[in-house]
């Protein structure tokens, strides 16, 4: 079925990706901020600038000095323009503001329409800018509040009687000053104070949203590697069942060309040894495939095979033409985990693979399971009466190293070696052993007695 997208008739009126006017213009916005600063704040104060400097008849300003609109024009723009990048560079911003507020004053100019524009560069200062920046603006904010209730100050006594207008006490004078300094103060301060609660909460938003990138990118990682840990073990299970298999049907073949005139009952029973490995590859390897499929689970119908299959696995390659013997003390063996168990098989597997390739004609085989007490490990042992270090090496040894992985998984270790290393016999021995404690599902070590680690016959062979 498509994915269908709720329409414009929908009960919300929007489609799933599509938004509300109003949030992609603020959005719009918050990717341009020089652009809302322009159009909201700039051109409004450049329109009054121009109107009030271009057509009033203003032509006094401080302690009645004269004052020239095109001076005066130039240290308006100088205030206005730096609120274009009042958010994006703050500091640079409220330094050039600054500077041309302060040249008014000094040049008796008097202050303009660029006083209006100190709310905004405080509050660009506080949220987006750093904290020495947004304390410093802060107390330059201050300042010049005090300054101009001093200049209210200054002009209330200098016009005192030359106008109506401008006769006043001393009394009323400072209460005017007192009342500008402190509702210019609190502008300041207010305009700092949201600012910086702003500046906060985008903090906090960049922090939780580098947090999520972080978690992301850890949960991609542990994803990749789970998937590389999934690949090398479907890699080893294809390796061992292939291998194997592979083996056994290719001596299996062998044998039954050389005995399919003399003998047709053997070659008969070769052929059918063939199948049936052929069969018992193709279920392993459906079973190990549909792991990847989430929609096929009936395709894990075999579960994975252990220590109980051992029996079988040393048919196989008894039908092979090796002699192989079988010894496990059932009687000492703890639970063991299935992960633990199918190591166990694969090893056994590996090891007798290696022998029907490597050892050569009349080799014998024998496999060893039971437990040392007295080391407090599970002992695996395949020995071999083949060719052992004289043996010709067709690959990396990717089967050995499989082996040691396998046995690594549960604090195990496996040591492969020829047997002419530790006597003057011939052959090739791999032993693995497993910690008692790692073995079990519970973790719990066997009431055995000492005597378990010895070599028992058992009925399996």
């Amino acid at each position: 079925m498509p994915d269908r997208r709720l329409s414009r008739s929908s009960p919300t009126g929007y489609g799933l990706d599509a938004q509300p006017l109003h949030v992609r213009i603020v959005k719009f916005f918050e990717e341009r901020l020089w652009l809302g600063d322009l159009l909201f704040k700039v051109l409004p104060l450049l329109f009054f600038i121009g109107i009030f400097w271009g057509l009033s008849g203003v032509e006094w300003g401080l302690l009645n000095h004269p004052v020239n609109p095109r001076v005066m024009f130039v240290l308006e723009l100088m205030g206005i323009l730096p609120l274009i990048i009042s958010r994006i560079r703050p500091g640079l911003a409220a330094g050039l503001m600054t500077f041309a507020c302060l040249c008014q004053v000094i040049s008796l100019q008097g202050p303009g329409f660029a006083a209006f524009a100190v709310p905004f560069v405080i509050y660009a200062c506080a949220k987006y800018g750093s904290r020495r920046v947004s304390r410093t603006y802060l107390g330059i904010g201050l300042l010049g509040a005090l300054l101009m209730g001093g200049e209210v100050l200054v002009l209330s006594y200098a016009y005192r009687g030359a106008a109506p207008y401008y006769a006043m006490d001393w009394v009323y004078g400072v209460f005017i000053t007192v009342l500008v300094t402190g509702f210019c103060a609190a502008v300041v301060l207010v305009a700092w104070l949201l600012g910086d609660l702003a500046g906060r909460r985008r903090r906090e938003v960049a922090a939780v949203q580098e947090k999520n990138r972080l978690l992301q990118r850890e949960r991609d990682q542990e994803a990749q590697l789970a998937a590389d840990a999934e690949r090398m073990r479907i890699a080893r299970e294809m390796h061992d069942v292939i291998s194997h298999s592979m083996s056994v049907m290719i001596a299996q073949a062998d044998g039954g060309r050389y005995v399919l005139e003399a003998d047709p009952q053997r070659a008969a029973h070769a052929f059918e040894t063939i199948s049936d490995t052929g069969r018992e590859a193709l279920t392993e390897m459906r079973r190990m495939l549909g792991v990847l499929r989430e929609d096929q689970d009936h395709l894990k119908m075999k579960p994975a095979p252990g220590v109980e299959d051992l029996p079988g696995l040393v048919e196989d390659v008894r039908a092979s033409g090796v002699d192989v013997s079988l010894h496990i003390a059932h009687h000492h063996l703890p639970p063991l985990s299935e992960g633990v168990s199918l190591a166990i098989y694969r090893i056994v597997q590996e090891a007798l693979t290696n022998t029907m390739k490597h050892a050569g004609p009349g080799a014998v085989a024998e496999v060893w399971l039971g437990v040392d007490l007295a080391a407090a490990e599970l002992a695996l042992e395949i020995r071999d009466t083949g060719a052992g270090a004289s043996a010709a090496d067709d690959g990396a040894g990717s089967g050995l190293l499989g082996m040691a992985e396998r046995a690594r998984l549960y604090g195990g270790r496996v040591l492969a070696r020829p047997k002419g290393e530790e006597s003057l016999e011939s052959g090739f021995v791999v032993e693995a052993r497993f910690p008692l404690a790692r073995v079990s599902p519970t973790g719990s070590q066997p009431g055995a007695s000492r005597g378990a680690g010895a070599r028992v016959r058992s009925s399996s062979e």
